[in-house]
């Protein structure tokens, strides 16, 4: 930015060089989905006036469903990018969920496909499928903002490895996708491109920090998206937007030339991992990546090509009588009725299947949030207070930080918290371990399934912690989040208050009120034990087909 701009001014032109270039792809002004500001639930509007049959067919099919026809030839790459160029429009216009678009040249890559699919076949596993991007995946020539205001006019000069993956797999890149400044808050909103709000309650928040992503995926606008998570940044978004989210363990897919906040950071890694309008979409994306042998170009990238006989559950009795472990109450926060009711649909969905289920709650959660508030909070806020000073806006600091923030911890005490960390680690694992007297299977329970969040989303600025996906980001365990149900005030009425195990508990149970989280989508997590992120994600198929089976 110039150095006479305010930085409101700096943002308001970036939010106006981005109408710009919508305008000028032929889809925004052409055509506007202008609703009233009291609408609340625009996830189903009718489009038959803004998109033709042909594209609603397209932008409505599963990811296996898309690449079924772009690898039959029964529709084209440059067909199914015009449809979704549209689509993502329309749900920038009801939920502010873009940031960059680059709809020409990912045009121009539909054609080249197209072309090269008539003289040679499909292009990679991934042929002709759009896929979004969360705003900190490097796009060489694209604007690299990380959602600073004083970063606008900074240009990526080279891809993410994960996007040179994608691209030699056959996809098509075509936006960045909002997120909140410098990734540090659950809600999606930074002073650079606004807020995203969640398109079954705008109201209500996306979640974060992949916002942006939840958003767009939930209104079609996108088929699968890649965003990150450190401490539930693609399960939270996934399950407040009602769509599919994986969060593998670290280093299966590669992170090198992803910029992020705490460059240098390893306490507690980031990871990226898909966003999917279907649950098919997590196995594609994982497997397209992981088998293009990232590790040739990310130095911590793991030597691990994609694992069939884990995919297929050998080692939990092929996949038959599975016992899944319910984490119903962490016993730090008890979770809103409307996710115990998901939890009873799913056990009796997973019962008729002939699966078991068993209650387990994994200990000390109090303890493990500790450790990863620690964690994020051991540079002080140093970072956002220097990257802001660049522009003058205002930091937007989330807890840990937000009403005082930590001092920076000595190194002697940052190995002390690691320790600790470890040991905490290692209760977890001991404890899973013990659950195989109680299983009946011989196994310990294979999977471990609980609320994404206590909560189903919360009002714009006013979000909480959420304890229930920490533990797989300490622990590293792969998880993935799927849709179960909606919040219905006839159904989810609030209970009797009940003995608090914390103020969080109190606070989360006071401000529960089903009207203001009606049509709100309610998520569920499972997860496996670290490096079974192949068994992770058949254990999400299985829920998925489980609950269809019993609707």
């Amino acid at each position: 930015m110039s150095a006479d701009a305010t930085w409101q001014t700096a943002a308001a032109q970036e939010r106006a060089r981005l109408a710009s270039k919508i305008e000028a792809s032929g889809c925004g002004a052409a055509a506007p989905y202008k609703v009233a500001r009291d609408v609340l639930n625009v996830a189903q509007l009718p489009l038959e006036g803004l998109m033709s049959s042909a594209e609603l067919e397209i932008t409505g099919s599963s990811v296996e469903g898309l690449l079924t026809r772009l690898r039959s030839g029964e529709w084209g790459a440059e067909e199914v990018m015009r449809a979704f160029r549209r689509r993502a429009v329309l749900a920038h216009e009801l939920t502010n969920c873009l940031t960059q678009v680059f709809f020409d040249r990912a045009i121009e890559r539909a054609r080249w496909l197209d072309a090269e699919f008539a003289t040679n076949g499909p292009t990679g596993p991934l042929h002709g499928l759009p896929i979004s991007l969360k705003n900190q995946i490097d796009v060489e020539g694209e604007q690299m903002d990380l959602c600073y205001v004083g970063w606008v006019g900074r240009v990526a000069k080279k891809n993410a490895v994960v996007v040179d993956c994608l691209l030699e797999q056959g996809a098509v890149l075509y936006c960045h996708t909002n997120m909140p400044q410098a990734l540090g808050s659950g809600e999606t909103v930074c002073n650079l491109h606004g807020r995203t709000v969640n398109p079954h309650n705008r109201a209500l928040s996306a979640g974060g920090s992949s916002g942006g992503e939840g958003a767009l995926i939930a209104l079609h606008g996108s088929p699968l998206g890649v965003g990150t998570d450190l401490g539930g940044s693609v399960r939270v978004p996934a399950s407040f937007c009602g769509i599919y989210g994986l969060r593998p363990s670290y280093n299966r897919i590669p992170f090198c030339g992803t910029s992020n906040a705490m460059q240098g950071f390893e306490g507690i890694q980031s990871v990226l991992g898909p966003l999917s309008v279907s649950v098919d979409g997590l196995k594609t994306f994982f497997k397209a990546i992981v088998d293009w042998e990232p590790w040739n170009l990310d130095p911590l990238a793991l030597r691990m090509p994609w694992n069939e006989p884990a995919y297929r559950l050998v080692e939990h009795g092929d996949g038959k009588s599975l016992c899944f472990g319910f984490n119903r109450n962490n016993s730090v926060v008890k979770p809103d009725p409307p996710y115990l009711r998901a939890m009873d649909m799913l056990e009796k969905a997973l019962v008729a299947q002939g699966h078991k289920v068993i209650d387990y709650s994994p200990p000390d959660a109090a303890t493990g949030e500790a450790i990863l508030t620690s964690f994020f909070s051991a540079a002080g806020d140093e970072e956002v207070k220097r990257e802001c000073a660049l522009s003058g806006e205002p930091p937007i600091f989330a807890a840990p930080l937000a009403s005082a923030p930590a001092p920076q911890l000595s190194t002697h005490d940052y190995w002390q918290l690691c320790l600790k960390r470890r040991h905490w680690v290692k209760g977890q694992l001991d404890d899973w371990e013990a659950t195989r007297l109680k299983t009946g299977t011989g196994r310990p329970v294979d999977a471990i399934i609980s609320p994404t969040a206590p909560y189903p989303s919360f009002r714009h600025d006013d979000a909480l912690e959420n304890l229930y996906t920490a533990v797989c980001n300490i622990c590293d365990y792969p998880s993935a989040s799927f849709p179960v149900t909606a919040v219905d005030p006839a159904l989810d009425v609030k209970g009797e208050p009940h003995d608090f195990a914390s103020s969080f508990d109190r606070l989360n149970y006071e401000r529960y009120d089903p009207e203001v989280y009606r049509d709100t989508p309610i998520g569920l997590q499972v997860y496996a034990r670290k490096g079974e992120d192949e068994a992770t994600i058949r254990f999400a198929e299985i829920c998925a087909a489980a609950l269809e089976a019993s609707r």
